[in-house]
C-alpha cells in the first residue's frame, strides 16, 4: 500500500474543521515528471496543519504483498523495457500493461485513499491520479496511433469509473518538459540513465496526452505556473488557493471545543 505519511504532531493538533460526511476533500497534485509534485504536497500540507485542518499527504512507497510483486513485475518486465534510444527492446503488450497498473492504481484508490478520506479533513496525493490516465493515454496511442485519442480516453474512463476517486481539487502544476526535466536531472533522477533518454523522447507525447485528460475537467483544475520560481512561493500560492476553497466548503457540527 501507498505509504501515508502524518506528522506526529497532528495528534496534538487542536480541533479540525471536519467536513460533513460523507468524507474529506481529495486534492492531487498532478504534473509530469519533474515538475515539484512531492514538494509542493509537503509543503502544502505543513500549511493546511497551521491552518487547523487535519492532512495526510499519500505518496507511493515500498508496498506488501501482491500489490508490491505487481509493482516489481512492471518494473522490470519486458511489457516495459525499452532500448534507451526509442522503441521497446521486445514486443510491448500495451493493452496488458496498462490494465495491470489500472489494477495497481484501483487498489491504491480503495484501499488507500478512501479510508484516508474518511478520517480527514484534506488527503494530498502527491503522485496525482490523472497522470496515470495520461501515462495509459500515451502509451496505447503510441502502439496504437491509428485509434482517435479520444475514443481510447473514453474507453479508459470507463474502465477506472467503478472505482476512481475524483479529486475535489486536482493541482496542475504547469511546467513546461523541458525546465522539469532539468529539474528532475538536478535532483539526481535520470542523469546519466539511458533511459532517461527515452523519457525525453516519450514527455512531449504524455504532456500533450495529460492535457488532453485534464480538459474534461478544466472547472476543477486549479492550474499553478512553475515556472523558475523557488518551491516555498509555489506552495504559498498553492496553500492560499486551498484555503479560499477548503473553508468555503460546508462544515460538520462544531468539534468538541471549538467555539
Amino acid at each position: 500500500m501507498p505509504d501515508i505519511t502524518t506528522p506526529a504532531a497532528d495528534a496534538e493538533a487542536g480541533p479540525s474543521w471536519r467536513f460533513a460526511p460523507p468524507r474529506g476533500r481529495l486534492v492531487t497534485f498532478e504534473g509530469v515528471w519533474g515538475a515539484g509534485k512531492t514538494t509542493a504536497a509537503q509543503l502544502v500540507g505543513a500549511g493546511l496543519r497551521r491552518a487547523g485542518f487535519t492532512v495526510r499527504v499519500v505518496h507511493y512507497g515500498g508496498e506488501p504483498g501482491s500489490i508490491g510483486r505487481l509493482s516489481a513485475f512492471l518494473e522490470r518486465s519486458p511489457l516495459r523495457v525499452r532500448t534507451g534510444l526509442g522503441g521497446y527492446a521486445l514486443p510491448h503488450h500495451s493493452t496488458v500493461d496498462v490494465l495491470l497498473r489500472l489494477c495497481r492504481e484501483a487498489h491504491h484508490h480503495i484501499h488507500c485513499f478512501r479510508p484516508a478520506l474518511a478520517a480527514n479533513d484534506v488527503v494530498l496525493v502527491d503522485h496525482g491520479v490523472y497522470s496515470k490516465l495520461a501515462w495509459a493515454l500515451a502509451v496505447l496511442t503510441e502502439t496504437a496511433p491509428e485509434v482517435d485519442p479520444a475514443r481510447t480516453l473514453e474507453r479508459l474512463r470507463a474502465v477506472v469509473a467503478p472505482w476512481f476517486c475524483e479529486p475535489d481539487v486536482p493541482v496542475y502544476l504547469d511546467t513546461p518538459w523541458p525546465l522539469a526535466r532539468e529539474r528532475a536531472i538536478a535532483r539526481g533522477r535520470g542523469g546519466g540513465d539511458p533511459a532517461a533518454i527515452e523519457r525525453l523522447l516519450f514527455l512531449p507525447r504524455y504532456t500533450a496526452a495529460y492535457r488532453q485528460v485534464l480538459a474534461g475537467h478544466e472547472d476543477r483544475v486549479a492550474r499553478v505556473r512553475v515556472g523558475l520560481r523557488a518551491a516555498g512561493a509555489v506552495a504559498d500560492e498553492i496553500t492560499s488557493r486551498l484555503l479560499s476553497t477548503l473553508r468555503a466548503a460546508p462544515l460538520a457540527a462544531t468539534a468538541p471545543g471549538r467555539e
